[in-house]
């Protein structure tokens, strides 16, 4: 099984689950739904709602809406993040167009984020469900925490690897093992089953972030919808560069932290930059790690009674890795 299969498994309830946020992006103050549509209709693959659904079948539920409302929750949350992100990272393209804070500004961005926030909870509010609540309020503390541990991190060179994948967890892998929680927690899944599924998502969102960080580096404008090397730009420290300032001499340091603390000339840094990376073997290195954070996600779930379902988890975590690099290096859209 391929990720096309795994998305042809589930596309009738992924296209509900696009119905309900065009439905629950409704509001009679027009720049609510004008700002959210437009963020929607940038694409994505929709892995958050894409494993819930997919988690939700393997645990027995069939019939039924409540896989699509809460994946409109998980989606809400993450979009909310995207917005605010730009507001920050003061980001200028999203998903190949203008981002919304260049579109209506940051004030807006900041509010239609906070709308987006409450509408999730709303919606989780509605589902009557206390451990969905649970997890999804979890989820979304730590999302934020990782996302104040980005910022405290910015430009920091003495980050270590620990404190970055600290970092990925809370803000990225937390909210993707939300949403197979949630899933196994809808098929009212035994409790061990529950936390496989949980530390699946766990893993697999680690693996995913840091192919994301890679990307940036290696990957063009084009193919990601974003600024390439935009990481570089704005400080972040990601495994890429802490693995190069593990591996670099001590002069090719002092050339590297001078690019880091500075935004001045970051494209004749950013050549640098890729250069000693391929020196120093780092895409090697970081392909190799989120390589095994998806072996750990395989064997969390490899215990559990075969099925359809369980090989598209399997194929979404290979996907995870080797299709997105692979469609880089082929100069697909990612």
């Amino acid at each position: 099984m391929v990720f096309e299969d795994s998305v042809g498994l589930v596309k009738e309830e992924l296209d509900a689950v696009e119905a309900a946020l065009r439905k629950n992006f409704m509001s009679d103050v027009v720049m609510i739904p004008e700002i959210s549509r437009y963020l929607s209709e940038g694409g994505g693959k929709r892995i958050r709602p894409l494993l819930l659904l997919t988690a939700s079948k393997l645990c027995g539920y069939h019939n039924g809406d409540r896989p699509i409302n809460i994946s409109c929750v998980v989606e809400f949350i993450h979009s909310a993040t995207l917005l605010h992100d730009d507001v920050v990272d003061e980001a200028h393209i999203r998903r190949g167009k203008a981002s919304s804070n260049v579109k209506w500004g940051n004030e807006a961005s900041v509010l239609v984020g906070d709308y987006l926030f409450s509408k999730s909870f709303q919606l989780v509010a509605q589902d009557n469900d206390f451990r969905i609540l649970a997890t999804i309020s979890e989820a979304s503390r730590r999302l934020i925490e990782g996302e104040v541990l980005q910022l405290t991190q910015r430009r920091s060179i003495f980050t270590t690897e620990k404190e970055y994948f600290d970092m990925v967890r809370r803000k990225t892998a937390a909210l993707i093992a939300s949403s197979c929680q949630a899933g196994a927690i809808i098929g009212k899944a035994p409790e061990e089953t529950e936390s496989a599924l949980f530390r699946y998502g766990d893993q697999i969102g680690m693996a995913f972030q840091l192919i994301d960080d890679l990307l940036d580096y290696i990957s063009e404008e084009e193919k990601l919808g974003k600024p390439a090397r935009n990481d570089l730009r704005e400080g972040h420290i990601t495994l890429p560069l802490i693995r190069l300032l593990a591996r670099a001499g001590e002069k090719e340091k002092k050339m590297i932290k001078g690019i880091v603390s500075s935004d001045e000339g970051i494209m004749d840094g950013a050549a640098k930059v890729l250069d000693l990376m391929e020196k120093y073997a780092v895409v090697e290195y970081t392909i190799e790690k989120a390589r095994e954070f998806v072996r750990e996600g395989k064997k969390e779930i490899a215990g559990l009674p075969p099925s359809i379902y369980l090989d598209s988890l399997f194929a979404i975590a290979d996907y995870v890795v080797e299709k997105r690099v692979e469609s880089c290096l082929k100069g697909a859209s990612l």
